[in-house]
């Protein structure tokens, strides 16, 4: 599917009570004093209030209100936790997942690497109405490959990676995801790409970071980078330099997450650089400005801007 026109995501009346859900798995983490908790999302709604008023699109809206309350509460990774478990969870069902992708060959055997990245990205703790089931990766593993892609570029991502090598910039998503995204990484080393993977500078929630890839098989089948962006997503105003730069060095960009798609676009039109959208469909509102429905599995390509 390739889509010509700006992917946009405008705030909407949907955005508000999404945002306000998040925040009831957050501000527990950020303190268990409830006349703080009532402070902090006291301050929620008037934000709420002011990003309507002002037509703020909801991802900088909720970067500056997730910002703002770190800096209240005095935290840096209320998540950390979570993030543990997230990755034991993962580690723990890689081996059978691995079992499953060994014996496949070519396109079958990507798409097999894609399901388990996709796998990866059911590990949300942000999206109102969704709620990851840990023990149970394996399972939504083998759902994914039954169910397919509902918007599937993955055939075109497999000839664009077989028909040349090059620079591929990975932009990672979640803790725990990370690990699931192994085969796929895997396989883009085995076909003689080079691999850059892109954490983020500082966890927004449950965002992989440098502590989390430390140590893990992730080390050996990439450079490891971060964006800069302490944010959701890689917004182009948060970003580094010097990751703008690996975005301009790339051949191809595989992109992770729903945050990814309301953030990378803009970053992807000056270079316009190939680009692939990998997540599971978990927003609504994400879901409809690619064209898919909540609960899809999507692989988009985006061949730049013209």
């Amino acid at each position: 599917m390739i889509l010509s026109q700006r992917i946009e995501v405008p705030l909407i009346p949907d955005c508000g009570p999404c945002i306000m859900n998040s925040l009831k798995v957050l501000v527990p983490l950020l303190t268990s004093d409830e006349n703080k908790q009532a402070e902090y999302f006291a301050l929620a709604f008037r934000r709420l209030s002011e990003g309507f008023k002002n037509r703020i699109e909801p991802a900088p809206l909720s970067i500056g209100l997730y910002q703002e309350l770190y800096n209240k509460a005095g935290m840096k990774d209320p998540y950390a936790e979570i993030k543990k478990v997230s990755t034991e969870a993962a580690l723990k069902a890689l081996p059978t997942i691995d079992k499953i992708i060994e014996p496949l060959k070519g396109l079958d055997r990507f798409r097999a690497c894609i399901a388990s990245s996709i796998t990866g990205n059911v590990i949300d703790f942000n999206t109102a109405g969704h709620e990851p089931d840990l023990d149970h990766l394996v399972e939504v593993f083998n759902s994914i490959q039954t169910e397919g892609f509902a918007i599937d570029d993955s055939e075109q991502l497999w000839e664009s990676l077989q028909s040349r090598h090059g620079n591929l910039l990975f932009l990672a998503d979640n803790a725990g995801e990370h690990i699931l995204d192994i085969p796929l990484l895997r396989l883009l080393k085995d076909i003689g790409w080079s691999v850059t993977f892109i954490v983020k500078g500082q966890a927004m929630i449950n965002d992989v970071t440098i502590e989390e890839v430390r140590g893990t098989e992730i080390e050996e089948l990439a450079e490891v980078a971060d964006s800069g962006a302490w944010a959701h997503g890689v917004p182009l105003q948060m970003v580094s330099k010097e990751f703008l730069q690996l975005v301009s060095d790339s051949d191809i960009v595989i992109s992770k997450g729903q945050a990814n798609i309301e953030t990378f676009p803009e970053i992807q039109r000056e270079p316009n650089v190939e680009t692939y959208y990998i997540t599971r469909a978990k927003c609504p509102h994400i879901s409809k400005a690619v064209g898919a429905k909540k609960g899809d599995n999507v692989v988009l390509r985006r061949p730049g801007y013209q």
